[in-house]
């Protein structure tokens, strides 16, 4: 426990790579291997990413790319680029078979079945937007890849694009989307992590019970 908290209270994002060093590819492989640790709802695993290699560039298409991910110089430094999509229509096609296995299974209940399916049915009219909820999800596979890649003693950040751009210059079909926030920059820092802003106290980001309802600090913490 000790461990997992170090790591996450010393993860800062990483904005210079060492452009010079690769990253090995048993290092590589597990990074990439911890997103399928996390949470997929039934079992579908309807995310897909794209992993970009600095060594194996294209010089023709790197152009396109790299003006899709806003033209960050960490962008063109990092050792590896990793772009995560998911599939709404694919991920419904095959949730109910998967389901209907669970239930089988007896991983989950009949009853909490339905209400999902009833859910799922209504789409995005009737509140529930299929494309946010599969982005949700597959962001914990880019923290996790994230987390792996710093305790590998690899640099990492999660970057922004441009969605549209970056489908087109990267060949995605119609049926699956890009993620805005799920490009992960991953490699060798370049110089040690500089000073960061203080991170917020808990108060300052959960409420206790309802919206606006101070969340008062657990025994002991501040005093």
């Amino acid at each position: 426990m000790a461990e997992l908290r170090d790591l996450l209270e010393n993860r800062r994002s990483t904005r210079r790579f060492d452009a010079e060093r690769d990253i090995p590819s048993g290092v590589l492989d597990a990074v990439l291997r911890a997103p399928l640790a996390m949470p997929h709802a039934g079992n579908t695993y309807d995310w897909r990413a794209i992993v970009l290699l600095r060594r194996d560039r294209d010089p023709e298409r790197w152009p396109a790319i790299f003006d899709a991910l806003l033209s960050q110089h960490y962008v063109e430094e990092a050792a590896a680029l990793v772009v995560w999509t998911v599939q709404p229509a694919w991920w419904e096609a095959n949730y109910r078979r998967n389901v209907d296995e669970l239930v089988e299974r007896g991983l989950i209940d009949a009853a909490r079945h339905g209400a999902l399916l009833e859910l799922i049915a209504a789409g995005p009219e009737r509140g529930f937007p299929l494309v946010g909820a599969l982005a949700g999800e597959a962001m914990m596979g880019v923290a996790a890849a994230m987390l792996a890649a710093i305790d590998a003693g690899l640099g990492a950040t999660i970057t922004a694009c441009r969605p549209a751009r970056l489908a087109a210059a990267l060949g995605v079909p119609d049926q699956a989307v890009v993620l805005p926030f799920g490009v992960l920059a991953i490699g060798h820092p370049a110089a040690p992590a500089g000073g960061a802003p203080a991170k917020p106290a808990l108060a300052d980001v959960y409420y206790a019970g309802r919206w606006g309802r101070r969340l008062d600090p657990p025994r002991g913490e501040g005093s």
